[in-house]
């Protein structure tokens, strides 16, 4: 074996790459390394190099390493050389067969390196205490050995034999060579065998059954033959198993010397027993390997307080030596985060004779911070003094670590850093119960941003969290530190305001919000403006508990949606009833269709100069059994916003394109026309054109006889699946009208771009000809533009004769309205095609 100062290991893995990693790093920790890549060459080369300790692979060409194991095991030579397996194989029966065969460990694949080198020590330095203490049994055995040989030639001499052989504490029996059977023995073996002198002596060897292990016990009686034959054979310290006169189980030293009693050559044997001392042996083994391989890191101190004892894991996670802290006290490792009073209600505990658990906030030798979970306990004498003192200690620093990341995790947004729905919730009911404390008024606000998923269609997801983060930031620098801003998720937001005078204040506090957030932000090198909507709950006049204030606060802020967005509203009861009537109606949504209370309604459109009807428009009715006729206005965006409008717009869609087959049967080639409009939501459905091109083949329906109306505020969203709907239905020959023209913010490139066939004026502006000025240019303007981009122009909402003689005479082409006819049943329209054309 190599000298201490240079420890030598044999790395044996098939793979070069491993090989080199491994003996690069330990060459770096200062080892010598020899390698080989086979079992074979390795079983040979460790005959000769004699490492202190074997790395060994398992899967190997050749012979795997289970089998090099068992051969160097086998080999006296390399029989108590350290093996440690090195193995991508994880499963226990692989783990248990290389312990049996002898291994120290078993360290999986991948390894750390730190994990390679700690273990690799560990077990070099448990291996050198294992020699030194065979090395002390050694010596105290020749000792015996060397006694046992005095006494044997104190007995040869006649004088002294029979007393050195009657007062020996040790059981002793002679044993015949030519009998082959017990000569004599002492009263201790009788004794310890419970037997007497007469039932013993002329007992041959075959009868000797006091053995606990039958190979044992053959093993010494071959031996007993062959020397019988030759006189060669030694028994030296060779240690036995027996059961006493209670059938227990001893562990004997027996000792045999030639010698010669009543002149016949004889064996004289000595047994000592060493049960005892085995079982000190073992346990004070297993102590010192537990404290030395110990995941923990353990301490003793003496009853001063000053460190006698420290394992490998206290240098390991202090950085400290052992011969640094033998004789100092552990406040070295102090970091003063501990008051003086939790050591001296500690040291209290432990003067008590009582254990102590606890922290320690401490601090490594390099200056680091590190927390510790520690255990100590007093250690008391015979008499029952306390003379040391035992610290079992762990290292929890990741565990802290870990725990405060997942209370982080738990309780605040990653993308803002601010305190999500689970924190939010808590300091509202922490705020609740210090209001109830204190009687006091606090505000809680609901804080949702306007259009918000209009800058992740166009931007990207991206530019809408650097968004969420910049409003974030602007409500945080707008309150006091004391307010709490959460985010709820997506847009939302939650804002408590403790201890507030006055709800007046909380009116300032919103209309500072909205004015904040009005500012432009810089998203991708292009300006927006953000905007929110704000709903506001008071504690106590609002609601006592959590849910109830929240769920207010929500209702609120969507009052202030409905009312135009980019404002702030106070909770009133009767928003719950406008809220449970919004649930009801999304409650019998999902049920309408499958009950069939829709029906469609078909308004004509007429051309203006010629009072022909050449069109209509499908309009959707929806009659309730429990709510009764509910208005399109109210229904139509709860089934945009809940995702209903796909199937309700597909429905639309099938009838519509089957009544525009059956009156195109009737019409033959004469111009008609239905209008159809297509909610936002279906327009950006991948599969909307798809679906709009089989019913098309369902019903022989051609692309013109149906016009598709989409609003303007839709065409603002550069969504891929819009822009790819709408070029398709451009290549399907399918016409488009852009609704409600002027209400919203479109521009004229946003004409250009997509192909329209027409646009429709709101009646917003008709009910308003011909006698509010302003109104009767823009008009006129809207008029000309769409007449110079090509297009059609609709007037919605004509009902009087002299709206119909204004925009007839300013070019418009085709109105609809109540002045012709309001919008009616399908079986309505036969009466209505006998009429003569309209006239104002």
């Amino acid at each position: 074996m190599s000298s201490p100062q240079v420890p030598t290991v044999f790395a044996i893995d098939d793979s070069p790459l491993n090989l080199k990693i491994l003996q690069r790093f330990l060459e770096k920790q200062g080892w010598k390394v020899f390698i080989a890549e086979d079992g074979l060459t390795a079983i040979t080369e460790i005959s000769q190099v004699q490492p202190d300790i074997i790395v060994l692979d398992i899967m190997m060409p050749g012979i795997d390493g289970f089998e090099v194991c068992r051969r160097l095991k086998a080999a006296p030579a390399t029989a108590e050389i350290p093996i440690i397996f090195l193995s991508a194989l994880t499963d226990q029966k692989s783990i248990v067969k290389g312990l049996e065969l002898g291994a120290v460990d078993y360290i999986h694949k991948p390894f750390q390196q730190e994990e390679i080198i700690t273990r690799l020590q560990l077990q070099l330095k448990l291996h050198q205490t294992n020699q030194a203490l065979l090395q002390k049994n050694q010596q105290l055995e020749e000792q015996i050995e060397k006694t046992a040989r005095t006494q044997a030639a104190l007995m040869q001499s006649e004088i002294n034999f029979a007393v050195a052989f009657n007062q020996s504490p040790d059981p002793i029996f002679i044993y015949g060579r030519n009998s082959g059977c017990i000569m004599d023995v002492n009263q201790p073996f009788c004794q310890f065998f419970g037997l007497t002198k007469q039932e013993l002596v002329g007992v041959s060897r075959q009868q000797f059954y006091f053995w606990v292990d039958e190979q044992q016990r053959q093993s010494f009686l071959r031996d007993l033959l062959l020397w019988q034959k030759d006189g060669l054979v030694k028994f030296e310290n060779r240690e036995i198993e027996v059961y006493d006169q209670e059938k227990q189980v001893r562990t004997m030293l027996l000792s045999g010397e030639p010698m010669e009693f009543n002149r016949v050559d004889c064996l004289l044997f000595v047994m000592r027993d060493i049960t005892e001392r085995r079982k000190a042996e073992k346990q004070l083994k297993i102590l010192s390997q537990a404290c030395e391989q110990s995941p923990a890191s353990i301490v003793i101190t003496d009853v001063q307080g000053n460190i006698t004892y420290v394992n490998p894991k206290f240098e390991e996670i202090s950085g400290y030596k052992s011969a640094e802290v033998l004789g100092r006290n552990p406040r070295i490792l102090k970091s003063g985060n501990k008051t003086q009073e939790d050591y001296e209600l500690m040291w209290k505990t432990l003067a008590s004779g009582r254990n102590w658990h606890g922290e320690f906030h401490n601090r490594r030798k390099n200056g680091e911070l590190y927390w510790e979970r520690a255990s100590i306990s007093p250690i008391s004498n015979q008499q029952g003094i306390v003379t040391h003192y035992v610290a079992v200690k762990e290292d929890i620093t990741k565990e802290k670590q870990q725990a405060e990341a997942l209370f982080h995790q738990a309780h605040y947004d990653h993308l803002t850093g601010l305190p999500n729905r689970i924190l939010a919730k808590d300091r509202l009911q922490q705020a609740i119960e210090s209001a109830l404390r204190q009687k006091h008024i606090f505000g809680l606000m609901f804080l949702d941003l306007d259009n918000f998923k209009k800058v992740n269609d166009t931007l990207g997801h991206d530019a809408g969290d650097q968004l969420l983060v910049e409003v974030s930031e602007r409500l945080q620098r707008a309150l006091r530190q004391t307010d709490t801003v959460a985010r709820l998720g997506g847009d939302e937001f939650l804002i408590i305001l403790d201890q507030v005078s006055h709800s007046r204040k909380l009116m300032a506090i919103a209309q500072r919000l909205l004015r904040v957030m009005r500012q432009p932000v810089n998203l991708q090198g292009l300006e927006f403006f953000v905007h929110g909507s704000i709903g506001i709950t008071v504690f106590p006049d609002d609601g006592f508990h959590a849910d109830v204030l929240l769920r207010n606060a929500d209702t609120a802020m969507y009052a202030a949606k409905l009312e135009g967005r980019n404002m702030f509203r106070f909770f009133t009861p009767h928003m719950n009833q406008a809220a449970q009537q919004r649930m009801a109606i999304e409650s019998e949504l999902r049920q309408g269709l499958s009950r069939q209370e829709f029906q469609i309604l078909y308004q004509p459109i007429v051309s203006l100069e010629s009072g022909q009807i050449v069109g209509a428009e499908a309009l959707m009715r929806w009659h309730n059994r429990l709510l009764g006729t509910v208005p399109p206005d109210q229904f139509i965006p709860i089934a945009e916003e809940v995702g209903l409008i796909v199937e309700l717009g597909e429905w639309l869609l099938d009838n519509v394109c089957c009544q525009a087959a059956h009156w195109h049967s009737a019409l033959g080639e004469q111009t008609f026309w239905v209008s159809v409009n297509v909610s936002p939501r279906q327009l950006k459905d991948s599969y909307f054109v798809a679906i709009l091109q089989e019913f098309l083949q369902r019903y022989q329906v051609r692309p013109e006889w149906l016009e598709l109306e989409i609003t303007e505020n839709l065409i603002l969203e550069e969504n891929g699946d819009l822009l790819k709907n709408l070029s398709d239905l451009e290549e399907e020959n399918i016409a488009l009208s852009l609704d409600d023209f002027g209400t919203g913010y479109s521009s004229l490139n946003y004409l250009r771009k997509f192909n329209f066939n027409s646009l429709k004026i709101d009646r917003s502006f008709v009910e308003l000809l011909p006698h509010d000025n302003n109104t009767v240019g823009l008009v006129r303007a809207i008029i000309a533009m769409a007449h110079h981009l090509e297009l059609k122009v609709i007037a919605e909402g004509i009902e009087t004769p002299e709206q119909w003689n204004f925009l007839r005479l300013q070019g418009c082409d085709y109105g609809q309205g109540y002045l012709f006819s309001p919008a009616i049943a399908v079986e309505e329209w036969e009466n209505l095609g006998q009429k003569p054309p309209f006239f104002p």
